[in-house]
Formats: structure tokens, C-alpha cells, sequence
């Protein structure tokens, strides 16, 4: 089934999620379409899906106890994947569609999944393990992270370094003040 996660990336890269066809897709991938649909059941499910295994979510966490090596660790995976030429080419796409209403909502449906697995767990265990405070705005705290990078990709047109990173996440954990 990667091979149709694949296949959904490449053709939402090309077409766009409005002409993105799972009939197509499951051609492509070399499927009958039932058997997509059949774990997919919708056009938004198998997008979700494939965006979120590109980006390295999984529903098993990244967990080496130190959250800051955690959110680093999350970060580069989700960098590599924007950075790459077909990720490049699917985020264009989703910002070039403008405010496609399933769209948005397959957006706030993988935001509110967040919390539930992948990187939302990295939050729950530090929060645990004392490293956060109970209160602590995951949906912030991730939006900021992504943010900043879609900032650098899109919109300074400069690369995501290892120091920007580095920097990024301290400010986020730490804070910008002094003393």
C-alpha cells in the first residue's frame, strides 16, 4: 500500500487535490480502485495518509526522552520532505488552490490528529516526564515549528539549515528573553 501513498503524492504534485482521481491513483499504483477506497474511503483519507507518512508521522512517536532531540529529530524529517522536489511540489499545489474547503479541512483534520498520535505523543510524554508544563499549546507549539519553516522555504526562499533548526527549537523550549 506505500506504492499508493506514493502514487496519491505524485498525482496531487501534478493535478492538484480538486482533480486528484483515486480510480487513478489505484491505476497507477496497479490496483483495482475497491481496494483503495477499501482503505481510503475518501479522496481527504488517502491524502491525510500520504502526507502524513511523507512527513514521517506515524502513529508510533519518535520517544528518546529528551524532547528537545524529539522536536529536532521531527523537524528534520518534516524539512526533508517540503524541501524535497515533490514535496516542494505538493505544498505549491495546496497553497495555489486557495481556500478549497476540503482542503481546510483536511488540514484541521491533521492538526487535530496531531494530538491524538504522532507528534502530539512527544508532547503528552514530556509533559509526563515534567520536561513541559500541563497547560503547554501543543497545536501552537506545532503550528509555530511549521511555520517558521514554510516561512523559510516559501516565503524567505532560503534554506532550512541545521542552525536554523537548532535555533527554532531552543527559542521554542527556552524562550527569547534573557535572564
Amino acid at each position: 500500500m506505500r506504492r499508493v501513498l506514493e502514487v496519491a503524492l505524485e498525482q496531487l504534485a501534478a493535478h492538484g487535490f480538486d482533480r486528484l482521481s483515486v480510480p487513478e491513483v489505484a491505476a497507477i499504483a496497479g490496483l483495482n480502485k475497491t481496494s483503495v477506497y477499501r482503505r481510503w474511503p475518501t479522496k481527504g483519507d488517502l491524502v491525510r495518509e500520504a502526507l502524513s507518512a511523507s512527513m514521517g508521522h506515524t502513529t508510533e512517536a519518535i520517544d528518546s526522552g529528551d524532547l528537545r532531540a524529539d522536536l529536532l529529530s521531527l523537524a528534520r524529517t518534516a524539512v526533508a520532505f517540503v524541501e524535497s522536489p515533490l514535496g516542494l511540489a505538493v505544498q505549491r499545489t495546496l497553497l495555489a488552490e486557495g481556500p478549497n474547503p476540503e482542503v481546510k479541512g483536511l488540514a484541521a483534520s491533521m492538526l487535530h490528529q496531531q494530538g491524538a498520535d504522532g507528534p502530539g505523543l512527544l508532547f503528552e510524554r514530556a509533559i509526563a516526564r515534567g520536561e513541559l508544563a500541563k497547560d503547554t499549546d501543543i497545536k501552537l507549539v506545532l503550528t509555530t515549528v511549521a511555520g517558521a519553516i514554510m516561512h523559510r522555504i516559501f516565503i524567505e526562499q532560503t534554506p532550512v539549515t541545521e542552525d536554523f533548526l537548532v535555533r527554532l527549537i531552543d527559542m521554542l523550549l527556552f524562550g527569547v528573553k534573557k535572564g
